[in-house]
């Protein structure tokens, strides 16, 4: 009998050891109680929680998660102080800039070298040879 408790304590211990929490949103704690009321409806074998329903939708988006899905988390969640604060750190450390960022920086305050060029008129061959008539006959 002490046995049978034995591992029943360890069991339950190894559970305990695999669980993590995480934060969601408002929104995201609404769509998962309502997938819980969806999967409960009708459903005699037994009851599905919260834990179990977001393990499994998150095992099977990452069977088929891809590139495209990647970039579309990096693209609602860019900020664009954290990339200058990246590459001031890069400057920082190696103590070089891109061309291509020190040209950015330099016409962004108007130290541009390239001065700008007036744009001239080409003349055109759109001409109308004719006589206009004053009186308007």
């Amino acid at each position: 009998m002490e046995n049978k408790i034995n591992k029943k304590e360890e069991n339950t211990e190894t559970k305990a050891e695999e669980m993590y929490r995480i934060s969601i949103s408002g929104a995201a704690e609404k769509a998962l109680a309502g997938l819980a009321v969806r999967v409960n409806d009708g459903f005699t074998g037994g009851r599905v929680n919260r834990s179990q329903i977001t393990n499994w939708v998150l095992l099977k988006c990452a069977e088929n998660f891809n590139d495209g899905d990647i970039r579309d988390i990096r693209g609602k969640h860019f900020n664009e102080v954290a990339v200058l604060e990246s590459i001031l750190r890069q400057a920082k450390e190696t103590g070089h800039v891109s061309q291509e960022l020190r040209e950015l920086l330099q016409k962004q305050l108007g130290m541009d070298e390239s001065p700008k060029k007036r744009i001239k008129r080409g003349l055109t061959d759109n001409v109308t040879n004719g006589y206009i008539d004053p009186e308007g006959a």
